[in-house]
């Protein structure tokens, strides 16, 4: 966990937002809190993790952003020293390597960077290149004084989206704050884990509609053997939705906000503007969601 402190400066709280799926208003929630939050004098860090789509940097403008490339160890074979020997292939745990016309090719997306290969190659053979993979954006905010935005972007054609996420991740806890909104990617994989290992606290978005349910349990699994504190913002609501809060009542996870369906927001959301400047009423329910979550997460430790 992030909470605590280093040195007697207060660190910041960690809320990563997620979802089951995609289109449930995952990044409308992380974009409006992190603004409201920073309007309202907390020094808020957003990290749009979703790095194969990152999309967080359509309702902001970036002032004087830098730009670090995010790189990769793979293994590189010298067939000048191969001879074909088979052992790197062999011991490979990813199949990244076959032994192709007398000597030993890397298929650079399979491979890992372990560093096994090299370890048991005879004539000292293999050795590893840095491979870029992406990049991380970071920079303040213009027109917000508070927020500082880091986008996590995955080059075109890669696979290490989770080698970004550490990056993006890396970045934001250089920069001082009250608080850090993770927008990680939808569903359950590797890249959704290195997003929101470790964070204070977990806020899941879900939609009232059966896909929605589905996605919500496996999210809720995830959230459950990650350990972390879980709290679900129901988007979209129409009446009322029994089938998700006897889910979450299942499950032990209170649902800490319910934001009803209405034109407005989609339109809004399509524009790339922030409800903030729109939907008065919707701002309302997101601005109490980081203290809601930090005494959730202070609850649990307690607890524990």
């Amino acid at each position: 966990m992030y909470a605590g402190s280093r040195k007697g400066t207060p660190l910041a709280f960690v809320l990563a937002v997620a979802s089951g799926k995609g289109g449930t208003g995952k990044t409308l929630v992380a974009t409006n809190i992190s603004a409201l939050a920073a309007a309202h004098l907390e020094r808020v860090v957003l990290v749009d993790c979703d790095v194969e789509a990152p999309n967080d940097h359509l309702f902001f403008s970036s002032v004087e952003a830098t730009n670090v490339r995010v790189e990769v160890p793979v293994a590189k074979v010298d067939p000048s020293l191969c001879r074909a020997c088979g052992r790197c292939r062999d011991a490979c745990s990813f199949g990244a390597i076959r032994v192709l016309r007398g000597s030993a090719v890397v298929f650079e997306e399979l491979c890992h960077g372990c560093g096994t290969c090299m370890d048991v190659c005879p004539r000292h053979a293999v050795h590893e290149v840095p491979r870029p993979v992406g990049e991380v954006v970071v920079g303040p905010v213009a027109g917000h004084d508070r927020l500082v935005l880091v986008t996590g972007r995955l080059y075109v054609g890669e696979v290490k989206s989770t080698s970004v996420i550490r990056s993006a991740r890396s970045a934001a806890r250089a920069i001082t704050a009250d608080l850090v909104v993770i927008d990680a990617p939808p569903g359950v994989g590797c890249s959704t884990v290195a997003a929101i290992r470790g964070v204070d606290a977990l806020l899941l978005v879900a939609e009232p509609t059966p896909f929605g349910l589905h996605d919500l349990e496996l999210s809720l699994e995830l959230g459950l053997k990650l350990q972390l504190p879980m709290g679900v913002v129901v988007n979209r609501e129409v009446g009322a939705s029994d089938e998700i809060d006897s889910l979450c009542k299942e499950k032990g996870v209170p649902i800490v906000a319910r934001i009803p369906f209405d034109r407005r927001i989609a339109e809004t959301y399509a524009r790339g503007e922030l409800l903030t400047d729109t939907l008065p009423a919707v701002s309302e329910i997101l601005a109490g969601l980081p203290e809601a979550m930090r005494a959730l997460a202070s609850r649990e430790v307690v607890e524990q």
